[in-house]
């Protein structure tokens, strides 16, 4: 049961203030009134009078003797209050980054914590996985500080039409960006490389309705993690496999300074994303001078307590995008990521062509390495132009809100007049 409820004619509990005790110990002391007597007059159980007489006198006796503090009623807390201190601290700062959590982040931030600090909590579990019945607990003790608060959905066509959310981005994009250089706001976003290199148009008799091509592919995919600045700096990449083990041949002849890991999904989780803020990215904005920025999704689960600690360190700060609007305001969306998906589609299927990659089902990982080094060495060619393409359409660098607001506005009327077809259609559009 989350709340307590006393039973009817169970015993009365603590029925008084801590005024109230005080006034009745203090009578007892000075020996105005006896134990009895002041249990009747105030209602206090005589016990709780005589041990709490007893531990003033103690403390007050002796100097050198250190007392023990009491133990609060009910069930001990496990955290200390410094511990969940820094917890509503953390709390708040996501949500000021604009990474709001949910109970189900706070809980997976408590586990992050105790892992990282070897503790095993027996209530919690073999899994050290707080329930939902601490987190409510654990909001109720900060009620005057925290509140659950329900968020409210944008949809995908609100979010591309919505004016007032480019607006209010880019009031705290100026506040956050002011005097800095473009080597010092970086914009990082994870995408895949797939194991299927895409379909091409081939040459078959006039008539074919279905045209097939041999070649093995499946649907596996490796996640890798991308970051760059506005001055068109690539960082490099970082790679997670979807594994339960790591080898060490799956890290040879990759591209320079790559990093690898791994996860049971292939996904990117809190420890994948600390572990490449912290062993790759932070390397890097250490050796920059100043605040610095870092531009991102908003997924609240990628940051954590240790994460948000280095940056208050160094000077590092994170600016969510809004929901649903990466296509829009993501600079590695607008001006990288077709680019390395086209690349790596043409390295795959020669690959897949070549004698060692054409009988194989899905790309090794031993082999992978050496194929993401091919794709980034060919993405180098023009990162640079690339980059500063993407934060300049996305009105990041130079700072330019109406970049995206034309954009935001062409779709808008692409939209609302869809019916007008040919020639017409498109020279309204353009008019317009």
């Amino acid at each position: 049961m989350r709340s307590y409820k006393r039973k009817l004619g169970a015993r009365a509990y603590r029925n008084y203030s801590p005024e109230t005790l005080d006034k009745a110990v203090k009578l007892v002391l000075t020996k105005k009134m006896t134990l009895r007597a002041a249990s009747e007059r105030f209602n206090i159980h005589r016990n709780t009078l005589w041990n709490k007489t007893k531990e003033i006198k103690r403390s007050t006796t002796s100097n050198s003797e250190t007392v023990k503090p009491k133990r609060q009623h009910g069930g001990q807390p496990i955290f200390t209050k410094e511990e969940e201190d820094t917890f509503v601290a953390h709390s708040i700062a996501m949500a000021s980054y604009g990474f709001p959590m949910t109970l189900l982040d706070l809980r997976c931030v408590v586990k992050s914590y105790l892992d990282r600090t070897g503790r095993k909590v027996p209530v919690f579990g073999n899994g050290n996985f707080p329930g939902r019945e601490w987190a409510m607990s654990f909001m109720k003790r900060h009620k005057y500080v925290l509140s659950e608060r329900v968020a409210k959905n944008i949809t995908y066509a609100r979010a591309a039409t919505d004016t007032e959310v480019i607006y209010s981005y880019f009031e705290h994009l100026e506040k956050e960006l002011e005097g800095l250089p473009p080597e010092k706001i970086w914009n990082y976003d994870e995408t895949n490389v797939q194991d299927d290199p895409g379909s091409k148009k081939v040459l078959v008799r006039r008539g074919a309705k279905y045209p097939e091509r041999i070649q093995n592919c499946s649907k596996a995919c490796t996640s890798i993690m991308v970051c760059g600045n506005a001055a068109g700096q690539l960082a490099p990449l970082y790679v997670n496999y979807k594994a339960e083990n790591m080898w060490s041949t799956w890290t040879e002849n990759g591209p320079e300074g790559a990093r690898y890991n791994r996860t049971k999904s292939g996904w990117f989780d809190h420890q994948v994303f600390e572990d490449w803020f912290i062993n790759l990215m932070l390397p890097i904005l250490k050796q920059q001078d100043g605040q610095k920025v870092l531009i991102g999704d908003n997924l609240s689960s990628h940051i954590n307590l240790e994460v948000i600690r280095l940056c208050e360190k160094y000077g590092i700060k994170f600016i969510a995008l809004p929901p649903n609007a990466t296509h829009l305001l993501q600079p590695l969306d607008v001006a990288i990521f077709r680019v390395l998906k086209l690349i790596w589609r043409e390295i795959l299927s020669d690959w897949k062509q070549s004698t060692s990659g054409s009988w194989c089902t899905s790309v090794p990982k031993d082999e992978l390495p050496g194929l993401l080094k091919k794709m980034m060495d060919k993405l180098q060619e023009n990162i640079i132009k690339n980059l500063q393409s993407g934060f300049r359409k996305t009105g990041i660098f130079p700072l330019n809100k109406m970049e995206v607001l034309q954009r935001l506005l062409k779709a808008v009327l692409e939209e609302s007049l869809q019916s007008l077809s040919g020639v017409v259609g498109e020279i309204f559009i353009e008019e317009l």
